[in-house]
């Protein structure tokens, strides 16, 4: 290859004719001028593409190329770079406005630098000259600010405030996950013997001041027989609300409740069989009284508890007891809930100890 057509392949490419109209690129007004020949002239706009100077339009040819010196003045000094331009047809009697024939050649990063820091504020006009009003030094480093004791007490006491509620989060958190409530009442009474009937059918007969062995209470069947119950034990004698001579009752209904010591109480309710069989593989149960306290609790499963599992029953009678000592006779009657939680070792998996 010869070095005429090395030095053909490496020309820069041709600029054309109106390159940068519908303003592609902002025009600013800032001092500057060009020396062309040995003529200065102002300018009056520039952009990265192409520049404004007062110059009569048609004084250069349309499309003629030309080295030119490009100058910024400064109070002390002036920068100055070397271009080359091509004249356009735009202008009208006292401009020009001439291309930048490699808008991307060595000046740009020069003059890219020099309109930022103008339009950043940095460079100033002054009478015709510019002038620098950026920072002259670096900025100081930040000198770390001493903490006072009183700010330290604060610190410590806004991360054990952070980390107390975080642990509340967490406990608020995990008893939602692991506890679970049954759906019906736990009911306290006094203790003492239930006396149900049998058959459907109407009381024909109601002494609850029977002696051992005497007839307590008698129901007439709906098949036309009279069944009589008589008194098994003595003791104090409670009928059941809404039972008298006469009343009508169901198999299962309650007539009768004779207590066993004043003091004893019987708590009872139905537990569903899906929480009887997680109290029976180790949760534990807590009794939620309607006055706020909580006490654990033990449930008894009876003969009839397993027999209404065996038979398929959602739900199966169970018994409750409690500390001694934590309800008194005078709490009969009152509402509690009970209340199923994992232990921590039932959360991770492991077997829990079956208490019940």
């Amino acid at each position: 290859m010869s070095d005429t057509a090395h030095t053909s392949a490496e020309a820069s490419p041709a600029v054309p004719v109106g390159f940068g109209l519908e303003n592609e690129h902002p025009m600013l007004t800032m001092p500057f001028s060009i020396k062309l020949g040995d003529k200065w002239i102002d300018g009056t706009r520039i952009s990265v593409a192409e520049m404004e100077i007062a110059l009569p339009n048609g004084t250069m040819k349309t499309g003629g190329k030309g080295l030119i010196t490009l100058n910024f003045p400064f109070e002390d000094f002036a920068v100055t770079l070397m271009v080359e331009v091509i004249a356009t047809d735009r202008g009208d009697e006292s401009t020009s406005i001439f291309l930048f024939s490699d808008p991307t050649g060595p000046h740009l990063a020069q003059l890219r630098y020099i309109m930022n820091s103008y339009i950043a504020g940095d460079l100033v006009t002054l009478n015709g000259m510019m002038s620098y009003s950026g920072p002259t030094q670096p900025k100081a480093p930040k000198v770390a600010a001493q903490k006072s004791t009183r700010d330290r007490v604060r610190s410590i006491g806004v991360a054990l405030l952070s980390a107390t509620l975080v642990i509340l989060a967490f406990s608020v958190v995990f008893s939602r996950y692991n506890s679970a409530y049954e759906m019906h009442p736990v009911f306290i009474d006094q203790a003492g013997l239930s006396m149900q009937a049998t058959v459907a059918g109407q009381v024909t007969y109601l002494n609850p001041n029977a002696n051992v062995g005497e007839v307590a209470y008698s129901i007439a069947s709906n098949t036309g027989d009279v069944l009589s119950f008589q008194m098994p034990k003595p003791g104090q004698v409670l009928v059941a609300n809404e039972v008298y001579q006469g009343t009508t009752v169901l198999p299962t209904d309650l007539i009768m409740t004779i207590l066993d010591d004043k003091s004893s109480l019987r708590l009872r309710t139905m537990i569903s069989i899906e929480g009887l069989t997680r109290v029976l593989q180790g949760d534990a149960v807590t009794l939620e009284l309607s006055d706020g306290r909580e006490m654990p609790a033990t449930v008894n499963v009876r003969d009839m508890t397993r027999a209404a599992a065996l038979r398929g029953d959602l739900f199966v009678p169970i018994d409750l007891s409690v500390e001694s000592g934590s309800l008194q006779p005078s709490e009969t009657n009152l509402s509690a809930r009970l209340r199923l939680s994992k232990t921590l070792r039932g959360v991770l998996g492991l077997r829990q100890e079956n208490t019940q």
